[in-house]
């Protein structure tokens, strides 16, 4: 059932044409990317398995169930979220080694599970397993994960999802999950060879605000070709006006608030075609203050192979 190895070997130090140095994603290429959006469900009974749980888990935790809201929610599983996704990508025949559903709130029904969906779904016999309870630092732990399994040779074509979801019925809500929340995946489709930006990803634990400014300052420094500036995607985690360095002149893009863990990722989805090609290079940066969390992941559109057509 798992593949087990050791995970421990330094990533590969990449040059950049400006002289700066850093780690890359094991190699792994940002290939294409996909947003999808889900809508509200007509009013049903409550499922009473789900009663059951969510009564059970609501005595356990001290919190309170909600079985109205759970008959007016969206209930849109993982599994329904990842077959929307696997439906939107370019056609995919090559063999997938490695497969991760990241998500900062669970899936609403245990009974089904997105990576087994996906391991049945795609070309291969894919590793695939979940990330999750790490909030907006999930997906990029979802990269970094995936580096290591591509510097062993177990990661030459991935597929990570990101997933949203708001059948929570419970009270109160998980941080960000208001009434204005909305279902929202997004597919990250990477490869160690042909198109595509290399990938770079960049944690740090237990950082005040101040050591976050300067880790993104450091991130965006070193001119592009040309002289522009790199483009930034800020996560809800960090303020333009105040954290950005002085007078930092690219582009910056805010995610929507109805996606609490996409919205970064949904971005690099509607902007990746622009970005290909370009020769630009894109962070995207989140930082959960309460836990002092900073998670930085780039793409790097200046090193990108020239386009091709997905196999």
């Amino acid at each position: 059932m798992y593949r087990t190895g050791s995970l421990d070997r330094p990533a590969p130090v990449r040059a950049h044409p400006d002289g700066r140095v850093d780690r890359t994603a094991g190699g792994l290429r940002l290939v294409a990317a996909e947003h999808r959006t889900f809508g509200a469900k007509a009013p049903a009974p409550a499922d009473p398995f789900l009663v059951r749980l969510y009564s059970d888990m609501a005595e356990q935790y001290g919190t309170t169930f909600d079985r109205e809201r759970l008959e007016r929610a969206n209930r849109t599983t993982f599994a329904e979220m990842a077959a929307d996704l696997v439906g939107a990508l370019p056609p995919l025949t090559h063999p997938f080694d490695l497969v991760l559903v990241a998500s900062a709130v669970p899936d609403f029904d245990t009974r089904l599970s997105a990576a087994s969906y996906l391991t049945e779904a795609l070309p291969g016999d894919p590793l695939a397993f979940a990330v999750g309870e790490q909030g907006d630092a999930g997906p990029h732990t979802a990269l970094r994960l995936a580096a290591q399994y591509a510097r062993q040779g177990q990661g030459r074509h991935v597929l990570i999802t990101v997933m949203d979801q708001t059948t929570v019925p419970s009270a109160p809500l998980p941080p960000r999950q208001g009434e204005d929340a909305r279902d929202s995946a997004v597919a990250l489709l990477l490869a160690e060879d042909g198109p595509g930006a290399p990938l770079s990803v960049r944690q740090e634990s237990a950082l005040g605000a101040d050591g976050a400014r300067a880790l993104l300052a450091e991130a965006l420094a070193g001119p592009l070709p040309g002289g522009a500036a790199p483009a930034v995607i800020l996560g809800p985690g960090f303020d333009a006006r105040r954290d950005l360095p002085a007078g930092f002149s690219g582009e910056v893009l805010m995610p929507s608030p109805e996606f609490p863990c996409t919205g970064v990722w949904a971005v690099v989805a509607e902007h990746l075609p622009r970005w290909t090609g370009s020769g630009s290079r894109v962070v995207v940066a989140d930082y959960e203050p309460e836990v002092g969390q900073l998670s930085l992941s780039t793409a790097d559109f200046t090193l990108a192979a020239a386009p091709a057509a997905v196999a």
